[in-house]
């Protein structure tokens, strides 16, 4: 602990010294016999002291104890407080890029997620479209039936005349495909053609019979 001596005496706090001593705002000790009444001795500010014991307060106590002590205790501050500065830098320079690593990670995932869906929507869209004409093209066909239907029969060419139209509808109407309507066209085309074909190879076989008969 500090040696202490009054300020204006010079006297040595000692055991044989039994006097009290004061410590004032302005930093000044004075022993019992040279306490101020007025002004400080030493600087002339207004006095206001307190007495130096066990029971000061711990702001004014610390003056009083050993550098060395002061010195430790400011060690301790000083490496506590480096070692959050360490942790906080360690987290920005390491952590945060990490994190920033990842989320740009999810965004890019994100951006590939959206252009997916972007395409699947853009082919949707286009397959809803076929349909939509595909289901045109057989409402047109149903009501062309219904029409059919509701017509009189006049005579025996007008029943096979309607009755021809009739089985292209519903061949129309069983067509499988709903991708494009031309394709509906050329598969009834292509039966037509198949039906005279087969009915010409009938009548030439019926004529080679007759040509090497004997």
């Amino acid at each position: 602990m500090l040696i202490m001596y009054c300020n204006k005496c010079f006297k040595r706090k000692t055991i044989e010294n039994s006097n009290k001593f004061y410590i004032s705002k302005c930093s000044h000790i004075f022993c019992q016999l040279c306490l101020p009444t007025g002004p400080c001795h030493a600087c002339k500010a207004p006095y206001k002291a307190r007495t130096i014991d066990a029971n000061m307060p711990k702001a004014m106590e610390i003056y009083f104890e050993p550098p060395e002590k002061a010195f430790r205790r400011f060690q301790k501050i000083l490496q506590f407080q480096t070692s959050q500065y360490a942790l906080y830098a360690h987290y920005w320079l390491n952590v945060i890029p990490l994190q920033i690593q990842e989320e740009f990670k999810k965004f890019n995932g994100m951006r590939r997620i959206s252009a997916h869906l972007n395409e699947k929507l853009a082919y949707e869209t286009k397959r809803i479209e076929k349909l939509k004409l595909y289901l045109a093209y057989k409402k047109r066909c149903s009501q062309e039936l219904n029409q059919m239907h509701q017509r009189p029969v006049r005579g025996r060419s007008s029943t096979v005349s309607s009755n021809s139209r009739y089985n292209n509808v519903v061949n129309r109407l069983k067509t499988p495909t709903i991708s494009s309507l031309s394709e509906v066209t050329l598969s009834s085309a292509n039966c037509s053609n198949c039906t005279d074909l087969s009915k010409q190879r009938g009548s030439f076989s019926k004529r080679a019979r007759n040509d090497f008969r004997i």
